[in-house]
C-alpha cells in the first residue's frame, strides 16, 4: 500500500519542479500559429514524451547511483544546486523560446528540457530513492495529466487569469522551489560531515 504522505510529498516536489503552469504562457506562445487540434495533439505528444523520460529516470536512476556509489549526501547536494538553479531561472525569467513551427516543437524544447528537464530528472530520481518506485511513478502519472489538462485549458487560463498573474504566480512557486533545493543542500552537506567525522573502525 502506497503511503499518502510520501505519494503527497512526491506529487507536490515534482509539480513545482515541471511547473505546467508557469509554462501555460510559453507553451501557448509556441503554438501560436496552430489550431486548437494541432495544439491539443502537440500537448498530448510533448507530456507523453515527458512522461517516458521521467519513467526511465525512476527505473534506471537509482541502480546507476548504487552502481557507481553515489552517496545520497552526494546526491542531496548536487540536486539541490540543480533545482536551485532552475528555481532561480524561474524567479528572474526564461530567455525566450525561439518560435517553432512544426510538430518538432512537441519533443524540443517542449517535452525536454521545460517539462522534463534536469530539475524534473533529478527529482524522480530523488524520490524514488527516498520514497521508493510506486509513489515516484504514481507521482510522474499525475504530475504528468495535470500538465496534461493545465496546457490544454492554456487559452481559458490565459484569457480568464491573465499572463501577469499566472507569471507571478511562476514566481512564487519557484521561490518555493527554491527553499526545498536549500534544504536538500544543506541536509547534503550535513550528511557528508557526519559521514565524514564518524570514526573509523581499526584495521
Amino acid at each position: 500500500m502506497i503511503d499518502a504522505e510520501a505519494l503527497w510529498r512526491s506529487f507536490v516536489m515534482l509539480f513545482l519542479v515541471l511547473d505546467p503552469v508557469g509554462n501555460v504562457p510559453l507553451f501557448f506562445a509556441l503554438t501560436s500559429g496552430f489550431s486548437e487540434e494541432e495544439r491539443e495533439k502537440v500537448f498530448a505528444e510533448s507530456v507523453l514524451v515527458a512522461s517516458a523520460l521521467l519513467v526511465a529516470f525512476v527505473a534506471l536512476g537509482p541502480p546507476l547511483l548504487e552502481r557507481y556509489g553515489v552517496e545520497m549526501s552526494d546526491f542531496k547536494v548536487a540536486g539541490g544546486l540543480v533545482l536551485l538553479l532552475v528555481a532561480l531561472m524561474g524567479m528572474f525569467g526564461r530567455l525566450e523560446a525561439e518560435q517553432l513551427r512544426g510538430e518538432a516543437v512537441a519533443v524540443v524544447p517542449m517535452a525536454t528540457p521545460l517539462l522534463a528537464g534536469p530539475g524534473s530528472m533529478y527529482t524522480v530520481v530523488y524520490l524514488a530513492r527516498v520514497y521508493g518506485f510506486a509513489p515516484a511513478l504514481l507521482s510522474v502519472a499525475l504530475n504528468t495529466a495535470a500538465a496534461y489538462f493545465i496546457l490544454r485549458a492554456s487559452r481559458l487560463i490565459l484569457r480568464k487569469v491573465g499572463r501577469n498573474a499566472i507569471l507571478a504566480l511562476a514566481r512564487v512557486l519557484s521561490l518555493l522551489l527554491a527553499a526545498i533545493a536549500v534544504s536538500l543542500i544543506r541536509s547534503g552537506v550535513a550528511e557528508a560531515l557526519a559521514e565524514l567525522s564518524r570514526p573509523r573502525p581499526a584495521g
